[in-house]
């Protein structure tokens, strides 16, 4: 089984001495997918299955859940340097997986780890839920002074369950999905990249002849019947 929560993204804006002027109520805040293995060995599932940009959680130097974030598709395309999590939600992830240690919910001070999926590595010689990391510096760390129970509990009150195969599907349909908006990302890019060499050239013709724009209007004006005084007869040529 797979457990989700979901967690409440509120707003990083400061507040304003406007804000009572508002012109319309403000929108619902948006929610953030966590999720975690029942056990150390459902999690073997979660990290052989679940989307590589999907973030990773763990308790720094002490045995703990594996917890995960799932990032929406616009944060998906995104590089880990570039991503940044809401802070809400980062210390809401951060306390969810303190109070998923038996050691460390007892401790205050303790350091939470997280990277990206595919920046674990596991084989078939480590224990079960035993990860270490292809790139030691591409994980981040938030420091937890003390629980929190009511960020814990009302996390736990938006828990919900599913299968592992349910799972499996939903995490396979998004990897299909961001390979689309990936694809689709490159070829805008790719058209912008295209355009901006075709304005380039056509600049960098008009610098070498910057007459050349002035002579073509030019022409075109004195081929016009257009700019021609009404005396003018066009001339036989046979």
């Amino acid at each position: 089984m797979v457990y989700y929560f979901k967690a409440e993204v509120q707003s990083e804006k400061g507040s304003s001495e406007y804000d009572d002027f508002a012109l319309g109520p403000e929108e619902d805040n948006a929610e953030a997918v966590i999720f975690m293995g029942k056990d150390k060995f459902e999690n073997e599932h979660l990290l052989k299955h679940s989307h590589p940009k999907n973030i990773w959680f763990h308790v720094d130097n002490h045995s703990s859940a594996h917890l995960y974030l799932q990032l929406s598709n616009e944060d998906q395309l995104l590089t880990f340097d570039a991503l940044k999590i809401n802070e809400s939600v980062l210390k809401q992830l951060a306390q969810l997986t303190k109070a998923n240690s038996i050691k460390a919910n007892k401790l205050n001070n303790i350091t939470i780890i997280y990277t990206p999926v595919d920046n674990l590595y596991t084989d078939g010689s480590m224990d079960a839920g035993t990860v270490t990391f292809h790139n030691p510096k591409k994980v981040k760390r938030i420091l937890v002074a003390k629980k929190e129970n009511a960020i814990v509990n009302k996390l736990n009150r938006t828990k919900y369950e599913i299968t592992t195969e349910e799972f499996i599907k939903n995490q396979q349909a998004l990897q299909r999905q961001y390979l689309t908006d990936k694809k689709n990302r490159e070829r805008e890019l790719q058209n912008q990249e295209r355009e901006l060499a075709k304005q380039y050239e056509d600049q960098k013709k008009r610098n070498t002849d910057p007459y050349a724009d002035l002579f073509s209007e030019q022409n075109k004006d004195l081929n016009s019947n257009e700019f021609r005084n009404e005396n003018w007869v066009e001339e036989e040529f046979w």
